[in-house]
């Protein structure tokens, strides 16, 4: 799908038909015909969000088991990606989290047979709680050695041992093996039988924002595009902004602010371009840094105290607005949704289109437009771009959010086709309420 080139083209139109099928059938199709907006199920895209963890580091925040379950809880985060328990952490604090409803990815260590067995414990012990078993992280980073091998040789080697492992075990049907990640996927041809989705890490350097700026980057295209070739499904198991301001160049820190602004655009991105789950690296701040050394203690959705940064009380804001229900929603009827059409969003612009359970549409919107001066070390102040959108006809309600203000409305309007609205360098929702239907 093309993205914001073809959003800019004066208007783009989503049909009502297309909603329709898509809430009947409950798949996420693209819409192909150009210009055109991705459509799915808002519980698709809910569940799409992810985050890590690092269980096992029991000389910081993890700690406290008890904030992590109620952080993600508080988030509305239902998918984790952690290393497999390697008794750092009592068995018990992952059972906990299962008990809650988290679903894991589970990340091999190059003890692999040590890692695939506590899979299997796991699983065991809470079935269904294990959503994937992926190859070894990063290995250009982090040498692999298995059966006598070293580097990509052996991580590929261990890919095929996992993928075995998962699909012989009747046990672990339904558990899906994602793809290690680090080696050079130039000469390598398929994956068949070794993994089940295709994986990438992207972090934007710059301070820049994931998929859209002004010299050209395009850090999560770059990150996933040679990965098409394997016709597989894609994750991103990590992806962040850590915030510890910087300016300069190349991996830089951003404020407060500006990482939620940046995780959010990234988890609607990756979305819009049809990854199945993004993993925001990471829930904590790991260890307290007051003098700013080290960026590996900023990139956590919550302070190393537990209190929440601007980015956890935005994703808890998402999910949030996203969940909301009218009370008469179980007892209404199918209702077919307008055409959305959209005039004036810009080249840097982005939409994704949400249906909910309800048979409300939620219109994502956001433009990405700098967010971060790298020459002084300081978020970017952006003016809105004013969109218009039509809704083909008169419709009951729009309620208006920006989850990094506030999970309630910013405003309402009543019986109306037609809204100009300022869409920022963050997402901005807009829920659509079908004519005759009880708003929420």
């Amino acid at each position: 799908m093309k993205k914001a080139n073809v959003l800019a083209r004066g208007a783009c139109t989503v049909t009502g038909a297309l909603l329709l099928a898509l809430a009947a059938s409950g798949s996420a199709p693209l819409a192909h015909a150009e210009p055109g907006l991705r459509a799915m199920r808002a519980d698709t895209f809910l569940d799409s969000l992810g985050v890590n963890l690092h269980l096992g580091y029991r000389d910081g925040a993890y700690a406290n088991a008890r904030n992590v379950a109620d952080d993600l809880a508080w988030l509305g985060v239902h998918h984790v990606r952690d290393s497999t328990p390697d008794g750092s952490a009592p068995f018990e604090t992952y059972l906990d989290l299962a008990k809650q409803g988290i679903r894991f990815d589970y990340l091999a260590r190059h003890d692999l047979d040590i890692s695939l067995r506590q899979v299997d414990r796991f699983n065991a012990a809470a079935p269904g709680s294990v959503a994937a078993v992926e190859g070894f992280n990063e290995i250009d980073n982090f040498p692999a050695q298995y059966d006598g091998l070293k580097g990509d040789a052996a991580g590929l080697a261990a890919q095929t041992a996992i993928y075995r492992h998962v699909k012989d075990d009747p046990a672990l049907a339904g558990v899906t093996v994602y793809d290690l990640t680090g080696y050079d996927i130039k000469p390598v041809a398929t994956r068949s039988g070794a993994a089940d989705f295709a994986n990438a890490h992207f972090y934007p350097q710059n301070g820049e924002q994931p998929a859209s700026n002004p010299n050209h980057d395009k850090w999560l295209a770059w990150s996933i595009d040679g990965l098409k070739k394997f016709a597989l499904p894609i994750v991103i198991t990590e992806f962040g902004y850590f915030s510890m301001p910087q300016a300069g160049w190349y991996m830089l820190g951003v404020d407060e602010p500006t990482q939620a602004k940046g995780v959010l655009n990234g988890y609607f991105d990756a979305a819009a371009a049809g990854v199945v789950r993004t993993y925001v690296y990471e829930l904590l701040d790991e260890k307290p840094d007051p003098q700013n050394k080290s960026s590996e203690m900023h990139f956590g959705l919550f302070r190393n105290d537990n209190s929440p940064k601007p980015v956890a009380a935005a994703i808890h804001n998402l999910t949030s607005i996203l969940r909301i229900r009218r009370a008469s929603a179980d007892k209404a009827s199918p209702r077919e949704v307008p055409a959305v059409t959209l005039a004036g969003l810009p080249v840097s612009g982005n939409g994704l289109l949400l249906q909910k359970t309800n048979g409300d549409v939620v219109l994502a919107l956001w433009n990405e437009v700098p967010i971060w001066n790298r020459a002084t070390g300081t978020p970017v102040s952006n003016p809105p771009a004013k969109v218009e959108v039509d809704f083909g006809e008169t419709v009951g309600e729009v309620t208006l959010y920006d989850p990094t203000v506030s999970g309630t409305p910013l405003a309402r309007h009543r019986n109306l086709r037609r809204l100009v609205v300022e869409v920022p360098d963050h997402p901005v929702l807009i829920d659509v309420t079908p004519a005759g239907a009880e708003p929420a």
